[in-house]
Protein backbone atom coordinates (compact mmCIF):
# COMPACT_ATOMS: atom_id res chain seq x y z
CA UNK A 1 0.00 0.00 0.00
CA UNK A 2 1.77 3.79 -1.01
CA UNK A 3 0.65 6.61 1.52
CA UNK A 4 -2.99 7.22 -0.27
CA UNK A 5 -4.39 3.56 -0.35
CA UNK A 6 -3.25 4.16 3.63
CA UNK A 7 -5.16 7.63 3.66
CA UNK A 8 -7.94 5.74 1.69
CA UNK A 9 -7.87 2.56 4.51
CA UNK A 10 -8.27 5.50 7.30
CA UNK A 11 -11.38 7.08 6.02
CA UNK A 12 -13.17 3.96 4.58
CA UNK A 13 -12.34 2.39 8.56
CA UNK A 14 -10.05 -0.19 7.11
CA UNK A 15 -6.89 -1.60 9.05
CA UNK A 16 -4.33 0.13 6.59
CA UNK A 17 -0.44 -1.43 6.37
CA UNK A 18 0.53 1.80 8.07
CA UNK A 19 -1.07 4.31 10.72
CA UNK A 20 -0.86 7.77 8.25
CA UNK A 21 0.24 10.72 9.71
CA UNK A 22 -0.25 14.40 8.36
CA UNK A 23 1.67 17.26 10.50
CA UNK A 24 3.27 20.85 9.97
CA UNK A 25 4.80 23.76 11.71
CA UNK A 26 3.49 26.24 12.91
CA UNK A 27 4.73 28.85 11.03
CA UNK A 28 8.18 29.49 9.11
CA UNK A 29 10.02 30.07 12.45
CA UNK A 30 9.79 26.65 13.57
CA UNK A 31 10.12 25.95 9.94
CA UNK A 32 13.55 27.72 9.56
CA UNK A 33 14.88 26.03 13.32
CA UNK A 34 14.19 22.71 12.95
CA UNK A 35 14.04 22.02 8.93
CA UNK A 36 16.37 25.23 7.30
CA UNK A 37 16.91 23.22 4.12
CA UNK A 38 13.66 23.17 2.82
CA UNK A 39 13.70 26.94 2.78
CA UNK A 40 16.37 26.70 -0.02
CA UNK A 41 13.96 24.99 -1.71
CA UNK A 42 12.75 27.24 -4.45
CA UNK A 43 10.84 25.01 -6.91
CA UNK A 44 7.38 24.92 -5.00
CA UNK A 45 6.53 21.31 -5.93
CA UNK A 46 10.08 19.88 -4.85
CA UNK A 47 9.52 21.96 -1.26
CA UNK A 48 6.36 20.61 -0.59
CA UNK A 49 7.39 17.17 -1.41
CA UNK A 50 10.54 17.46 0.83
CA UNK A 51 8.40 18.63 3.33
CA UNK A 52 6.04 15.77 3.45
CA UNK A 53 8.61 12.90 2.87
CA UNK A 54 10.81 14.43 6.09
CA UNK A 55 7.65 14.49 8.25
CA UNK A 56 6.42 11.31 6.77
CA UNK A 57 3.30 12.57 5.71
CA UNK A 58 0.25 11.20 3.50
CA UNK A 59 -1.48 13.41 2.02
CA UNK A 60 -0.23 17.41 0.17
CA UNK A 61 -1.67 20.04 -0.45
CA UNK A 62 -2.25 21.04 -3.98
CA UNK A 63 -4.50 24.08 -4.43
CA UNK A 64 -7.21 26.57 -2.78
CA UNK A 65 -9.36 28.64 -4.20
CA UNK A 66 -10.23 30.75 -1.34
CA UNK A 67 -9.93 34.41 -0.67
CA UNK A 68 -6.82 36.16 -1.96
CA UNK A 69 -5.10 38.57 -0.51
CA UNK A 70 -2.26 40.78 -1.89
CA UNK A 71 0.79 42.94 -1.06
CA UNK A 72 -0.32 46.60 -1.33
CA UNK A 73 2.79 48.37 -0.05
CA UNK A 74 6.00 46.73 1.85
CA UNK A 75 7.55 48.79 4.61
CA UNK A 76 10.40 47.88 6.59
CA UNK A 77 8.25 46.39 9.78
CA UNK A 78 5.26 45.17 8.38
CA UNK A 79 3.13 44.85 4.65
CA UNK A 80 0.11 45.96 3.92
CA UNK A 81 -2.08 43.34 2.99
CA UNK A 82 -5.65 43.50 1.00
CA UNK A 83 -8.15 40.83 0.52
CA UNK A 84 -10.31 40.60 -2.49
CA UNK A 85 -13.21 41.36 -0.34
CA UNK A 86 -11.71 44.83 0.85
CA UNK A 87 -9.95 43.60 3.93
CA UNK A 88 -6.65 45.32 4.86
CA UNK A 89 -4.08 44.38 7.76
CA UNK A 90 -0.71 44.80 8.67
CA UNK A 91 1.13 41.82 8.84
CA UNK A 92 4.32 42.38 10.76
CA UNK A 93 7.85 39.95 10.22
CA UNK A 94 7.83 37.10 12.67
CA UNK A 95 10.21 37.17 15.24
CA UNK A 96 12.74 34.38 16.02
CA UNK A 97 11.59 34.51 19.37
CA UNK A 98 7.69 34.44 18.92
CA UNK A 99 5.50 31.77 19.82
CA UNK A 100 2.74 31.21 18.10
CA UNK A 101 -0.35 32.23 20.25
CA UNK A 102 -4.05 31.72 20.04
CA UNK A 103 -6.77 33.50 22.30
CA UNK A 104 -9.83 34.59 20.75
CA UNK A 105 -11.56 35.39 24.04
CA UNK A 106 -8.62 37.33 25.33
CA UNK A 107 -7.73 39.79 22.86
CA UNK A 108 -9.22 42.88 21.03
CA UNK A 109 -10.69 42.45 17.47
CA UNK A 110 -8.32 44.45 16.10
CA UNK A 111 -6.32 41.39 15.82
CA UNK A 112 -6.82 38.49 13.45
CA UNK A 113 -6.97 35.66 15.46
CA UNK A 114 -5.99 33.15 12.69
CA UNK A 115 -2.62 34.58 12.72
CA UNK A 116 -1.56 36.22 15.71
CA UNK A 117 2.07 34.24 15.08
CA UNK A 118 2.24 36.78 12.32
CA UNK A 119 1.53 39.33 14.32
CA UNK A 120 -1.10 40.60 12.05
CA UNK A 121 -3.36 44.01 12.84
CA UNK A 122 -6.43 44.64 11.16
CA UNK A 123 -7.04 47.57 9.45
CA UNK A 124 -10.22 47.11 8.31
CA UNK A 125 -12.52 45.11 7.90
CA UNK A 126 -14.99 44.61 4.96
CA UNK A 127 -18.49 44.80 7.35
CA UNK A 128 -18.57 46.32 10.63
CA UNK A 129 -22.39 46.23 11.84
CA UNK A 130 -24.55 44.06 11.91
CA UNK A 131 -26.46 45.50 8.86
CA UNK A 132 -27.45 43.55 6.20
CA UNK A 133 -27.34 45.92 3.08
CA UNK A 134 -23.12 45.70 4.29
CA UNK A 135 -23.52 42.08 3.67
CA UNK A 136 -25.28 42.53 0.28
CA UNK A 137 -22.72 45.20 -0.73
CA UNK A 138 -19.80 42.48 -0.26
CA UNK A 139 -18.73 41.56 -3.44
CA UNK A 140 -16.67 37.99 -3.89
CA UNK A 141 -14.47 37.09 -6.38
CA UNK A 142 -15.61 35.06 -9.63
CA UNK A 143 -15.30 31.09 -7.49
CA UNK A 144 -15.86 30.02 -11.27
CA UNK A 145 -12.88 31.24 -12.86
CA UNK A 146 -10.67 28.75 -14.11
CA UNK A 147 -7.78 31.01 -13.68
CA UNK A 148 -8.27 30.58 -9.67
CA UNK A 149 -7.20 26.39 -10.19
CA UNK A 150 -4.49 27.21 -12.54
CA UNK A 151 -1.97 24.14 -12.59
CA UNK A 152 -4.44 22.23 -10.53
CA UNK A 153 -5.06 19.19 -12.33
CA UNK A 154 -1.53 18.91 -12.91
CA UNK A 155 -0.34 18.89 -9.81
CA UNK A 156 -2.81 16.44 -8.63
CA UNK A 157 -1.88 14.19 -11.29
CA UNK A 158 1.68 15.12 -10.13
CA UNK A 159 1.35 14.00 -6.27
CA UNK A 160 -0.75 11.13 -7.14
CA UNK A 161 1.64 9.44 -9.08
CA UNK A 162 4.01 9.47 -6.23
CA UNK A 163 1.35 7.75 -4.32
CA UNK A 164 0.23 11.12 -2.07
CA UNK A 165 -3.74 11.94 -1.34
CA UNK A 166 -4.13 15.51 -2.76
CA UNK A 167 -5.63 18.15 -0.55
CA UNK A 168 -7.52 20.85 -1.70
CA UNK A 169 -8.90 23.79 0.93
CA UNK A 170 -11.77 26.56 1.04
CA UNK A 171 -12.56 29.00 3.49
CA UNK A 172 -14.21 28.03 7.14
CA UNK A 173 -18.11 28.19 7.29
CA UNK A 174 -18.21 29.38 10.35
CA UNK A 175 -14.33 30.71 10.77
CA UNK A 176 -14.16 32.02 6.81
CA UNK A 177 -16.51 34.99 8.04
CA UNK A 178 -14.52 35.94 10.90
CA UNK A 179 -11.72 35.84 9.13
CA UNK A 180 -12.74 37.56 5.76
CA UNK A 181 -15.53 39.28 6.59
CA UNK A 182 -16.26 40.71 9.81
CA UNK A 183 -14.38 41.35 13.46
CA UNK A 184 -14.87 38.01 15.62
CA UNK A 185 -16.87 39.60 18.38
CA UNK A 186 -19.43 40.54 15.83
CA UNK A 187 -20.12 37.35 14.50
CA UNK A 188 -20.53 35.82 17.83
CA UNK A 189 -23.07 38.70 19.02
CA UNK A 190 -25.08 38.01 15.46
CA UNK A 191 -25.51 34.49 16.28
CA UNK A 192 -27.67 35.61 19.26
CA UNK A 193 -28.73 38.47 18.62
CA UNK A 194 -29.45 38.94 15.04
CA UNK A 195 -30.03 35.52 13.76
CA UNK A 196 -30.57 36.69 10.26
CA UNK A 197 -27.78 38.55 9.46
CA UNK A 198 -26.21 36.30 10.83
CA UNK A 199 -27.59 33.80 8.33
CA UNK A 200 -26.88 36.00 5.44
CA UNK A 201 -23.12 36.11 6.57
CA UNK A 202 -22.58 32.41 6.57
CA UNK A 203 -24.60 31.39 3.04
CA UNK A 204 -22.71 34.57 1.19
CA UNK A 205 -19.54 32.18 2.23
CA UNK A 206 -21.43 29.47 2.13
CA UNK A 207 -22.51 29.08 -1.15
CA UNK A 208 -18.67 30.69 -2.47
CA UNK A 209 -16.99 27.75 -0.68
CA UNK A 210 -19.57 25.10 -2.10
CA UNK A 211 -18.54 26.55 -5.74
CA UNK A 212 -15.40 26.56 -4.92
CA UNK A 213 -15.58 22.90 -3.71
CA UNK A 214 -16.95 21.87 -6.98
CA UNK A 215 -14.00 23.28 -8.70
CA UNK A 216 -11.50 21.66 -6.69
CA UNK A 217 -13.38 18.44 -6.99
CA UNK A 218 -13.90 18.59 -10.91
CA UNK A 219 -10.04 19.05 -11.04
CA UNK A 220 -9.66 15.49 -9.36
CA UNK A 221 -8.72 16.66 -5.48
CA UNK A 222 -9.15 13.76 -3.51
CA UNK A 223 -9.92 15.38 -0.14
CA UNK A 224 -11.31 19.12 0.24
CA UNK A 225 -10.95 20.71 3.59
CA UNK A 226 -11.90 23.95 5.73
CA UNK A 227 -10.95 25.02 8.91
CA UNK A 228 -13.90 26.35 11.30
CA UNK A 229 -12.25 26.80 14.82
CA UNK A 230 -15.38 26.90 16.74
CA UNK A 231 -14.24 26.41 20.74
CA UNK A 232 -11.37 26.83 23.13
CA UNK A 233 -10.43 23.81 25.54
CA UNK A 234 -13.43 24.58 27.92
CA UNK A 235 -16.43 24.64 25.38
CA UNK A 236 -17.48 25.94 22.55
CA UNK A 237 -17.40 29.58 21.19
CA UNK A 238 -21.70 29.10 21.02
CA UNK A 239 -24.92 27.18 21.83
CA UNK A 240 -25.33 23.66 20.05
CA UNK A 241 -28.74 25.33 18.76
CA UNK A 242 -27.08 27.87 16.65
CA UNK A 243 -24.99 25.67 14.68
CA UNK A 244 -27.57 23.25 13.93
CA UNK A 245 -29.38 26.14 12.78
CA UNK A 246 -26.70 28.60 10.97
CA UNK A 247 -23.47 26.44 10.26
CA UNK A 248 -24.21 22.47 10.40
CA UNK A 249 -26.14 22.72 7.07
CA UNK A 250 -23.27 24.40 5.22
CA UNK A 251 -20.62 21.42 6.59
CA UNK A 252 -23.65 18.87 5.51
CA UNK A 253 -23.45 19.77 2.11
CA UNK A 254 -19.89 20.46 1.52
CA UNK A 255 -19.71 16.33 2.64
CA UNK A 256 -22.51 15.50 0.37
CA UNK A 257 -20.85 17.72 -2.64
CA UNK A 258 -17.58 15.83 -1.84
CA UNK A 259 -19.27 12.62 -1.80
CA UNK A 260 -21.09 12.92 -4.98
CA UNK A 261 -17.21 13.38 -6.83
CA UNK A 262 -16.16 9.74 -4.88
CA UNK A 263 -14.44 12.35 -2.54
CA UNK A 264 -13.97 13.07 1.22
CA UNK A 265 -14.08 16.08 3.24
CA UNK A 266 -12.32 16.54 6.57
CA UNK A 267 -12.46 19.86 9.01
CA UNK A 268 -10.02 21.14 10.77
CA UNK A 269 -11.56 22.18 14.19
CA UNK A 270 -10.24 23.58 17.13
CA UNK A 271 -11.74 23.67 20.28
CA UNK A 272 -13.56 21.54 22.92
CA UNK A 273 -16.29 20.79 20.39
CA UNK A 274 -17.45 17.60 22.58
CA UNK A 275 -21.30 19.10 22.33
CA UNK A 276 -21.74 18.98 18.53
CA UNK A 277 -19.62 15.71 17.66
CA UNK A 278 -22.62 13.76 17.07
CA UNK A 279 -23.82 16.68 14.52
CA UNK A 280 -20.90 16.48 12.53
CA UNK A 281 -20.80 12.58 12.29
CA UNK A 282 -24.45 13.01 11.45
CA UNK A 283 -23.10 15.90 8.64
CA UNK A 284 -21.44 12.70 7.00
CA UNK A 285 -17.77 14.92 7.33
CA UNK A 286 -14.89 12.20 7.15
CA UNK A 287 -12.52 13.42 9.31
CA UNK A 288 -11.90 15.90 12.15
CA UNK A 289 -8.54 17.38 12.93
CA UNK A 290 -6.88 18.29 15.10
CA UNK A 291 -8.08 16.14 18.17
CA UNK A 292 -6.00 16.48 20.91
CA UNK A 293 -5.96 16.29 24.57
CA UNK A 294 -5.19 20.14 25.15
CA UNK A 295 -8.54 20.76 23.87
CA UNK A 296 -10.15 18.54 25.80
CA UNK A 297 -11.07 16.13 23.10
CA UNK A 298 -10.57 12.31 24.90
CA UNK A 299 -9.15 10.05 21.75
CA UNK A 300 -10.29 6.87 23.75
CA UNK A 301 -13.47 8.50 24.45
CA UNK A 302 -14.38 9.75 20.43
CA UNK A 303 -12.89 6.23 19.32
CA UNK A 304 -15.71 4.42 21.52
CA UNK A 305 -18.40 7.00 20.47
CA UNK A 306 -18.36 7.83 17.06
CA UNK A 307 -14.72 5.94 15.91
CA UNK A 308 -16.66 3.79 13.27
CA UNK A 309 -18.32 6.89 11.56
CA UNK A 310 -15.75 9.51 11.78
CA UNK A 311 -11.88 9.77 10.93
CA UNK A 312 -9.79 10.89 14.19
CA UNK A 313 -6.42 13.08 13.06
CA UNK A 314 -4.63 14.13 16.03
CA UNK A 315 -4.44 12.38 19.06
CA UNK A 316 -0.48 14.07 20.03
CA UNK A 317 -0.14 16.89 23.04
CA UNK A 318 0.60 20.16 21.61
CA UNK A 319 3.28 19.64 24.25
CA UNK A 320 5.85 17.31 22.84
CA UNK A 321 8.77 19.69 23.26
CA UNK A 322 8.41 19.52 27.14
CA UNK A 323 8.60 15.55 26.91
CA UNK A 324 11.85 13.38 27.83
CA UNK A 325 12.53 11.04 25.40
CA UNK A 326 10.85 8.08 26.83
CA UNK A 327 7.73 10.40 27.85
CA UNK A 328 7.64 11.26 24.51
CA UNK A 329 7.68 7.04 23.08
CA UNK A 330 5.56 6.34 25.61
CA UNK A 331 2.80 9.36 24.36
CA UNK A 332 3.24 8.24 20.67
CA UNK A 333 2.44 4.15 21.75
CA UNK A 334 -0.57 5.41 23.61
CA UNK A 335 -2.03 7.44 21.26
CA UNK A 336 -1.56 5.10 18.56
CA UNK A 337 -2.84 1.91 20.76
CA UNK A 338 -5.80 3.78 21.38
CA UNK A 339 -6.96 5.33 17.83
CA UNK A 340 -5.41 2.62 15.47
CA UNK A 341 -7.06 -0.32 16.11
CA UNK A 342 -9.98 -0.89 13.27
CA UNK A 343 -8.65 2.25 11.34
CA UNK A 344 -10.48 5.89 10.93
CA UNK A 345 -7.25 7.33 12.65
CA UNK A 346 -4.88 9.73 11.53
CA UNK A 347 -1.56 10.57 13.52
CA UNK A 348 -1.72 14.41 14.31
CA UNK A 349 0.01 16.80 16.34
CA UNK A 350 -2.73 19.29 17.95
CA UNK A 351 -1.63 23.03 16.76
CA UNK A 352 1.61 21.41 15.12
CA UNK A 353 5.30 21.71 15.72
CA UNK A 354 6.32 24.96 17.36
CA UNK A 355 9.81 26.61 17.44
CA UNK A 356 10.21 25.65 21.01
CA UNK A 357 11.05 22.28 20.23
CA UNK A 358 14.22 21.46 20.31
CA UNK A 359 16.10 19.60 17.00
CA UNK A 360 17.06 16.73 18.84
CA UNK A 361 13.60 16.29 20.13
CA UNK A 362 11.84 16.78 16.18
CA UNK A 363 14.92 14.26 15.38
CA UNK A 364 13.00 11.98 18.25
CA UNK A 365 10.17 12.56 17.48
CA UNK A 366 9.95 11.68 13.92
CA UNK A 367 12.15 8.47 14.43
CA UNK A 368 9.40 7.18 16.66
CA UNK A 369 6.34 7.71 14.86
CA UNK A 370 8.01 6.68 11.93
CA UNK A 371 9.00 3.36 13.75
CA UNK A 372 5.99 2.55 15.81
CA UNK A 373 3.39 3.51 13.08
CA UNK A 374 5.29 0.77 11.20
CA UNK A 375 5.32 -1.89 13.96
CA UNK A 376 1.99 -0.88 15.97
CA UNK A 377 1.89 -0.99 19.92
CA UNK A 378 -1.09 -3.33 19.77
CA UNK A 379 0.51 -5.59 17.41
CA UNK A 380 4.31 -5.55 18.88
Amino acid sequence: MNRLDCLLAAYLHEDPAVVPQNIGFVDEVAQRKLAPELSSIQDWRKRVLAEARLLDNFSIGCGSGGIRARVVRALPEYDLIETELGMLRRRYRLRDLHYASWRPSGIDSKFDIRTLHDWTEIVKYPVEADRIEDLEALEFPDPEDPRRYEGLEENVRFFEGLGYMTVGSLNGFFSGVWYEIMPFRLWLTSLVRNRSFARKAAALMGEFNLKVAKNLLERGIHCITWGDDMGYRKGMFFSREVYKDVIWPWHRRAAELAHRYGAFAEMHVDGNINAIMDLIVDARIDAINNVGPGDNMDLAELKEKYGDRITLHGGLSRFLSRMTGEELRSHIMDRLSIGSPGGGFILGLEGGIHSDMEPGTFRLFLDCSRKYRRNRPSER
